[in-house]
């Protein structure tokens, strides 16, 4: 990568303060980047392809490995499904939670194409990958489509994030949000964490409890030190 082309990046960023993993340029396909803060984020292996950047790690102070997976999706179904076969063994052959994300060029089900043709069996091989990859597609806000051509006919749901079920596991409040778009014909989606506040834990009471001795004294305690 160019100097020109790290003070691009270090503009998206806002200082140097980043490490990062790339697929360069080929053709008319813009490559692939992924950065994050070594402070944060401790690298390990990387594997590179025409439309992927993979990069394992853990986070600082932590002993789990995480897969972030970065794809850009190929046009063709023979590419797509070449694409959909490697992730599949790669996760398979790997220990370690999976976070896949990007624009897959691909959707699950006819409600996600507006105005172009929706391919039944391609959205089968992606969601038959899906599947067998164990892996779990988070529910979005914010919008409903993540790309839309410039004359505004044409809408999809393309971008993505999906992730192994023990990323969940560890992370139950995570969420993702389709933001306003920037450069791009693409909105930017966000995955992040957020706690739902249901407002106070309703009280609940057991009848087994009138059966114990010292019921009537935890409750008068409890009700006295609420009162003070």
């Amino acid at each position: 990568m160019t100097k020109l082309e790290l003070f691009r990046l270090k503009s998206m960023w806002g200082n140097f303060n980043f490490d990062y993993a790339c697929s360069l340029a080929r053709g008319r396909s813009g490559g692939l980047v992924s950065m994050w803060d070594p402070n944060v984020f401790v690298k390990g292996d990387i594997w590179c392809g025409d439309n992927y950047v993979i990069v394992k790690g853990k986070w600082k102070n932590s002993t789990e490995d995480y897969y972030f997976v970065n794809i850009y999706g190929p046009q063709h179904q023979s590419d797509k499904a070449n694409l959909w076969s490697f992730l599949r063994q790669f996760i398979q052959d790997h220990n370690g939670k999976v976070v896949l994300f990007g624009d897959l060029n691909e959707v699950r089900d006819d409600t996600e194409r507006l105005g172009s043709i929706f391919s039944r069996s391609d959205a089968a091989i992606f969601n038959s990958f899906i599947q067998e990859a164990g892996l779990l597609d988070l529910p979005m806000g914010g919008k409903k489509f993540t790309w839309m051509n410039k004359a505004g006919t044409k809408l999809s749901k393309i971008d993505r994030f999906l992730i192994s079920e023990d990323v969940l596991e560890a992370h139950s409040d995570l969420r993702v949000t389709i933001l306003d778009k920037l450069w791009s014909d693409h909105n930017p989606v966000l995955l992040h964490c957020k706690r739902l506040d249901f407002g106070p834990t309703p009280f609940r009471i057991f009848h087994s409890w009138f059966d114990r001795s010292d019921f009537d004294a935890v409750v008068k305690n409890a009700w006295a030190n609420l009162s003070n």
